[in-house]
C-alpha cells in the first residue's frame, strides 16, 4: 500500500475535532497521501503534518471562506468536482458533507467514510426552514451522489443507520480511536474546587447553552467549559456573571489532559454522531453524564461510566446531575471501557479493509 498514490479529501481545513484526528490517523497510515479540501486556513491546522500536501478549491480565494459561510454551499459540489483525481490509485474522503460527491476515474478505488451526512440538508434547524425548496432540489440531486463512491465507510451505528434510513446503503463500520498513552489517570484529585466539565466545538448543536443555564441557577456547582468555536461569545454572554463558570479557550493538550483528570464529570449535552470527548474523560477515569442518544450510547456504559438524561434541557441534565452524585464509579473500569476504542485499533481495521478492497478492485 506505500507505494499506491493515495488521496485523501476532507471537507475544510480550519478547525480542530475528532473528525480531524481520524485524517491524521490516515495520514499516518499513507504518509504519501495528499490532500484535497474545500479550503484550508494554515492558522488553523498547526496540528497539520509539515511535509503533507495540500490541493484546494476556487473556494479558497472567495472572501470570508475559512469561516465556512452558508451561502457558498450551493458552490461545494461543483467545487470538488473540479478536482483532477487521474494519477490516484485510490481516494479516500473523510467527511461529513459533501465527500461522497468526488468525481474519479473507474480505474480508481474511492472509498468515503462517513462521519455524518449533511445535517443541515437532512436534519434542517427551523432558522434555515425557509429554504426547504431548494433543499429538496438538492436532495434529489444528491441521491444521485451517492452511489459515485465504490465503498461506504463510518464511524458509528448511529450514523450507519442514518445512512442506510436517507440513501438506503449499509456501510462498514469502523470505529474512530484515541491514543491512550496520551490520556491516563490522575492518582489523587489535586483540585480544592470540584467541578464539572464541558470540552468540545462551541457550536449551536452541542447545546452548551444547556448546561450553562443549569449552573447558572446552581452557584455552588463549578463548570468549566473548554474548547472553541463561532459561538463562543454568544456563550460568554450567556454565562455572563456567573462566578461559578469559567471558559478555556483552546487548552494545550497537558491541560486538557488534567481538566479530564481533574474534572468530577464530563457533561456530553449534544446529540453525539460518536464522540471522542467521552472517550479521553473515561480513560482519564473520570465518568460521564451525558445525552442518551447517538454516539454517547456507543461509547459509555449506563450506571457504570455513565449517567444520562433522557431531554436535552436544564431540567433533565439537573436530574442527571443529582442521580450522579448519588453513585460512586470505579476509574479502572472507565478506562477499562475507553480502551476498546483505540486509535490503532481503528487504524487496524481501516487499513485491512482498505487492503481488501484495492485486492478486489
Amino acid at each position: 500500500m506505500n507505494k499506491l498514490k493515495i488521496a485523501i479529501f476532507y471537507d475544510w481545513l480550519n478547525n480542530w475535532g475528532g473528525a480531524e484526528r481520524v485524517l491524521l490517523n490516515l495520514l499516518t497510515l499513507y504518509p504519501q497521501a495528499e490532500i484535497f479540501t474545500l479550503v484550508h486556513d494554515p492558522s488553523k491546522t498547526l496540528w497539520l503534518p509539515q511535509n503533507i500536501k495540500v490541493h484546494t478549491s476556487f473556494l479558497n480565494q472567495w472572501p470570508f471562506s475559512k469561516k465556512n459561510p452558508i451561502f457558498y454551499t450551493p458552490f461545494y459540489n461543483f467545487a470538488i468536482e473540479q478536482f483532477n483525481f487521474s494519477k490516484f490509485d485510490i481516494v479516500i474522503s473523510t467527511t461529513t458533507t459533501i465527500g461522497h460527491g468526488l468525481l474519479t476515474p473507474p480505474e480508481t478505488l474511492f472509498v468515503c467514510y462517513f462521519h455524518n451526512l449533511n445535517r443541515y440538508v437532512y436534519y434542517t434547524p427551523k432558522i434555515y426552514k425557509i429554504l426547504t425548496p431548494l433543499l429538496s432540489i438538492y436532495k434529489k440531486i444528491d441521491q444521485i451522489l451517492i452511489h459515485r463512491p465504490d465503498a461506504y465507510f463510518c464511524n458509528s451505528v448511529t450514523v450507519s443507520d442514518r445512512l442506510q434510513k436517507v440513501y438506503g446503503i449499509k456501510p462498514i463500520i469502523i470505529n474512530p480511536g484515541f491514543d491512550p498513552s496520551r490520556f491516563t489517570p490522575s492518582k489523587i484529585k489535586t483540585t480544592n474546587d470540584p467541578f464539572f466539565l464541558v470540552v468540545g466545538r462551541q457550536v449551536p448543536h452541542k447545546k452548551i447553552d444547556i448546561v450553562i443555564e443549569y449552573f447558572k441557577k446552581n452557584p455552588s456547582l463549578n463548570l468549566k467549559i473548554a474548547g472553541s468555536g463561532r459561538n463562543h461569545t454568544q456563550l460568554e454572554k450567556l454565562a455572563h456573571g456567573s462566578n461559578n463558570i469559567k471558559f478555556i479557550n483552546q487548552p494545550s493538550d497537558t491541560e486538557l489532559v488534567e481538566l479530564y483528570q481533574q474534572a468530577s464529570a464530563l457533561i456530553c449535552p449534544q446529540f453525539e454522531d460518536y464522540g471522542l470527548t467521552p472517550l479521553e474523560s473515561q480513560a482519564c477515569g473520570t465518568p460521564v453524564i451525558a445525552y442518551g442518544r447517538g454516539g454517547n450510547l456507543e461509547t459509555t456504559v449506563q450506571n457504570k461510566t455513565a449517567v444520562y438524561f433522557n431531554h436535552q434541557t436544564p431540567k433533565s441534565l439537573g436530574i442527571a446531575l443529582r442521580k450522579f452524585q448519588k453513585k460512586q464509579f470505579d476509574s479502572h473500569i472507565c478506562r477499562q471501557n475507553s480502551l476498546r476504542f483505540t486509535d490503532s485499533s481503528f487504524m487496524l481495521n481501516f487499513s485491512d479493509h482498505l487492503q481488501k478492497l484495492w485486492t478486489k478492485k
